[in-house]
């Protein structure tokens, strides 16, 4: 059995968002080109000294009083959840979320993912963050929808001028914002909660409401009051519509998703003032302003995070072995608390920051370009440039902790280091030295391997080194690129660079992403057959298993993986970066935490997340323990034997339907595994007729797929009409001869309506009949999930789509039919990691069972 490929390119609506975001970026480069094309590096430089330190004082007051408005954020939210918590708590939590969040794409992202670590080191459960997430969302747009309407409505004329847009659009934008904020003053006035049945939304008090508007709005005046200050006097435009520019400014920066809206935020604010102020004063300007606001927070708030985590870290050494003690009879050494306490532990935050401190000198280099001072050696800005490409792909490599990039980055540190003091800048190779010390300290942390070199790429490695040294030498050895002297993102936009010079500097930057992207991706590893003897290992486990879902291990699109005394296996495949496993682990119990625990050092090892699919309540606390999160898929329906029969009131449909179908001709037959292989002909016909009937595809991760091999491992159960087959459904029957299960189900779409509730009924009776204790009608997906206060997000979610989404997937039906056999429901789960990597994960599972998600919605 060969195994499907797991990776497929990307569609073209994955490209379409990372498109935009450039051809926004190139868009707003090219205006800031435009507006500033004469001006100088140097001259930008020297304006930027020019600032006087009053003024800049001021500045770094009025980002301070900002960040400490925006910390009320969380006040206000927290206060409406009913969960309070002391300011520096809260106020921790909200300053590092916002500086990271302020800083990077996708801001509101990565602030509700920062907050949820925050907050849950403090056992703040993630329903309450996931509200307090929303509400701040709230609160920060109602301050912007008051400076932009309002400032909208004080000048139509001049912004619709500067914007290039009628008056009549200008006016109808800025009252339906100011409308937006009355009106939802109106809404938090009527006092009861707003929705329908169990999804309901709780309305703020007006008093919490007016606090709302009125901290957002002081908040967005404080901000654009820093860069207010910072502007030249001479021309400065009054605050009040400078405050509502610069909020049209924010808030287009933050729906660019690009890093602090870089580019975007500028360009819009260009736009809008460009016409009353110097060009060289607002450069300077935004120089000043991205300084004191964004870098200066930005390292203060990755301090505050490698304190947290590290006091995190220690405070889970502690308790591991505070529980360790108290389940130890023997006396334990207590730990000294001497001058060395309390020690550095790595946790699992420091990767990201120190990756989001070397994407900082990256984007440093690429912007910057060139190294002040001169030297013998004097690399172009170009080159110096290209360096910074490498340092941003370096980042993402020590985020996904590679080894290859923790080395890499120590050497590009390094280098740089020796270049600055050369060149005679002190603080640049001290910066660099610094920067350095701790990736050294944390050399434990980089331990995954970066993805191996096999002969039949040695194409890529060869190119990179090939474009890249031709780009090196033209600007640096050949002298023919000595006239570009400006950074490589201005002099590629400059159209007084040559065509030649901009073919080279274009083939520069793909061997560096080229190399980059394939030095620093971990990937797994590459999909393998099981042989022979690995099969028969399976084999042997799965006859001794007691869940009938380990017959899945032979649909032939399974990888496995052993326990270290081979008693007990996973079975799995690869989605992604998901290693989603099919169900609990098969074999002997005693085995399951090693086999476990394994697996995850495998996962980790290739920079993948673990799944765990389909999971029964068994064996949650081992899930938990290795730090995952369970999501509720639905239920499972497993109806008793003992006391199950027809007769009755409480069966009369199923009983009337078996009745009907026998008087309509239909006829049962079981068939043992070993007379299956005769009927193959006539199962196969059913079953394409059944699939293009549906207009779909086998599903084989999940369900099994009629393969011949496949069908005839188990017995069959036949419905037949006038002779022909009808229907039919293969049978899994548990290694301990307790439980049944159907699994392969197909049928004629012209056969009698009552033919598939006929076989369940035939096959419950026949599994009575030979002594087996429960029969498994499988899962109702999305059935049970919880919809209370308490709810997950993913709970929420699946519940919209169990209310709404029943003309995609029939899951209330499917549920009323199971619950016609009167069953009991088992809950079933994905036990995987928690918190924003949960939705891609249930992305990839979704993938891997539906074989692609046309395939899940058309079931």
């Amino acid at each position: 059995m060969s195994l499907p490929p797991t990776v497929s390119a990307p569609p073209l609506r994955r490209l379409l968002v990372p498109l935009l975001v450039v051809g926004l970026l190139a868009v707003a480069v090219a205006v800031l080109h435009r507006t500033f094309r004469g001006l100088s590096w140097a001259g930008v430089a020297g304006d930027v000294l020019t600032v006087g330190p009053g003024v800049v004082v001021a500045a770094l007051v009025l980002t301070a009083v900002s960040y400490l408005a925006m910390t009320g954020y969380d006040a206000v939210a927290l206060r409406c959840v009913g969960h309070p918590l002391p300011y520096r708590r809260y106020g921790t939590a909200s300053f590092i979320a916002t500086a990271f969040g302020n800083n990077l794409g996708a801001s509101a992202l990565v602030g509700a993912a920062l907050r949820v670590r925050v907050y849950s080191s403090w056992q703040v459960p993630v329903s309450t963050i996931t509200r307090v997430v929303g509400i701040n969302a709230v609160t920060l747009a109602l301050g912007a929808a008051v400076l932009a309407g309002g400032g909208v409505l004080h000048d139509p004329t001049g912004v619709a001028v500067a914007l290039h847009l009628p008056v009549t659009a200008v006016l109808a934008v800025g009252a339906l914002l100011v409308a937006a904020v009355l009106g939802y003053l109106a809404w938090t006035a009527a006092g009861r909660p707003s929705g329908r049945r169990r999804l309901r939304v709780d309305r703020p008090s007006p008093r919490l409401a007016l606090v709302q508007v009125l901290l957002s709005t002081f908040e967005w005046l404080s901000m654009a009051a820093v860069l207010h200050v910072l502007l030249p006097a001479e021309g400065r435009v009054a605050f009040l519509p400078f405050a509502a520019a610069f909020a049209i400014a924010v808030v287009a920066g933050l729906v660019s998703n690009l890093p602090g809206g870089l580019g975007v935020f500028e360009t819009t604010l260009v736009v809008l003032i460009g016409s009353t102020t110097s060009p060289a004063g607002l450069a300077a300007a935004l120089v000043v302003y991205r300084l004191c606001y964004y870098v200066l927070p930005l390292l203060l708030a990755a301090a505050l995070l490698v304190v947290h985590e590290a006091r995190r870290a220690s405070g889970a050494v502690a308790a591991s072995r505070a529980v360790t003690a108290s389940r130890s009879a023997a006396a334990v050494v207590p730990v000294s608390a001497g001058p060395r306490s309390p020690r550095w532990v790595p946790s699992v935050r420091t990767p990201a920051v120190l990756a989001l401190s070397v994407a900082g000198a990256g984007v440093f280099m690429v912007v910057a370009g060139d190294l002040p001072g001169s030297a013998t050696l004097d690399p172009s800005a170009v080159t110096t440039s290209l360096v910074g490409v490498a340092a941003l792909l370096v980042a993402g490599g020590l985020h996904r902790r590679l080894r290859g990039a923790w080395i890499a980055a120590l050497t590009l540190l390094g280098g740089v280091a020796a270049l600055a003091a050369t060149h005679g800048d002190l603080v640049l190779a001290a910066a660099a030295a610094v920067l350095a010390l701790p990736l050294l300290r944390t050399r434990s942390a980089f331990h995954r391997g970066g993805c191996p070199v096999h002969r039949r790429t040695v194409l890529r490695p060869v190119l990179a080194t090939v474009l890249v040294g031709t780009a090196v030498w033209w600007h640096e050895l050949s002298g023919l690129g000595a006239a570009v002297d400006a950074p490589l993102l201005v002099a590629s936009l400059s159209q007084d660079t040559p065509a030649l010079d901009r073919l080279v500097m274009a083939a520069g930057t793909v061997g560096v992403l080229i190399g980059g992207r394939r030095a620093f991706s971990a990937t797994a590893p590459a999909p393998r057959a099981a042989d022979e003897q690995e099969m028969a290992r399976v084999a042997t486990i799965v006859a001794r298993s007691g869940r009938c879902v380990s017959h899945l291990a032979f649909t032939g699109d399974k990888r496995f993986h052993f326990s270290p005394d081979g008693t007990a296996f996973l079975m799995y495949q690869v989605e992604g970066r998901s290693w989603v496993v099919m169900g609990d682990p098969v074999g002997d119990p005693d085995a399951f935490r090693g086999l476990v625990l394994s697996f995850l050092a495998e996962i980790d090892r290739h920079g993948g997340r673990p799944a765990f699919y389909n999971v029964l309540t068994d064996h949650v606390d081992l899930y938990r323990e290795c730090g995952l999160s369970l999501a509720k898929l639905g239920e499972e329906a497993v109806v008793p034997l003992a006391g199950f029969t027809l007769a009755g009131k409480a069966r009369m449909g199923l009983r009337n339907c078996r009745n009907k179908s026998q008087r309509l001709g239909l006829v049962v037959e079981f068939v043992a595994a070993a007379d299956v292989a005769p009927l193959l002909s006539e199962l196969r016909e059913v079953s394409e007729v059944w699939l293009a009937h549906r207009n779909g595809r086998e599903k084989r991760f999940s369900l099994g797929a009629f393969d011949e091999d496949y069908v005839c491992r188990f017995p069959l159960v036949v419905i037949r009409h006038e002779g022909r087959i009808t229907a039919f459904a293969t049978l899994w029957v548990g290694g301990d001869g307790r439980e049944v299960q159907v699994d392969l189900m197909r049928r004629l779409p012209d056969g009698p309506r009552t033919v598939m509730t006929f076989l369940f009924v035939e096959c419950i009776l026949w599994a009575k009949d030979n002594g087996f204790a429960t029969f498994n009608l499988g899962m109702a997906p999305l059935s049970g999930l919880r919809t209370d206060a308490a709810a997950s997000p993913w709970d929420r979610l699946g519940h919209l789509l169990w209310t709404y989404g029943e003309r995609f997937y029939n899951f209330k039906g499917l549920r009323t039919f199971k619950q016609g056999f009167d069953p009991d429901w088992r809950t079933c789960y994905v036990a995987a990691p928690g918190g924003l990597a949960l939705p891609n994960v249930m992305t990839d599972v979704a993938t891997l069972v539906g074989g692609g998600l046309r395939g899940v919605l058309r079931g």
